[in-house]
């Protein structure tokens, strides 16, 4: 039973975190086309999106697990990891999937600017979250010892 819990929870912390990505990756996708002048996305980009988002954050889990300690040793690595997969994934996947056709060549560079603006934004409230985490943690150990 522990480790369907553990599975379950892993899958509602992968769910929550591939929302975010494929909320943030049909926004551009529907700003972009109505910036073109078309009023529709193509369920097969939609569904593509929505793959590449859930691969995203599956790999994401696997190198942030939520509720386990974080370790200073190789983080540097596990960002930079998560930054390349970030990039390899939504950006050549737009590119080789075509998800945004018709966009020119500076308008392909301002998506990828986007997409590191919106890695460095992610980031940050990971880094938020974590500290919340672990000043709740602190309180609580502080109140236990002052128990004890």
């Amino acid at each position: 039973m522990e480790q369907f819990n553990r599975f379950y929870l892993w899958g509602v912390e992968t769910k929550y975190r591939m929302g975010l990505y494929f909320a943030a990756a049909v926004f551009v996708k529907g700003l972009v086309e109505a910036l073109l002048g078309r009023w529709t996305v193509e369920t097969l980009t939609l569904a593509e999106m929505l793959l590449a988002c859930f691969l995203f954050a599956c790999l994401e889990t696997a190198l942030f697990p939520p509720g386990r300690e974080r370790q200073e040793e190789g983080r540097r690595k596990r960002i930079a990891l998560w930054a390349g997969l970030a990039n390899l994934i939504f950006a050549a996947g737009g590119w080789g999937l075509h998800w945004f056709p018709g966009v020119p060549v500076w308008g392909g560079l301002l998506l990828i600017l986007f997409l590191e603006y919106g890695l460095g934004a992610m980031w940050y409230g990971l880094r938020l979250q974590e500290r919340r985490d672990t000043a709740a943690l602190n309180q609580s150990l502080r109140q236990f010892q002052g128990e004890a």
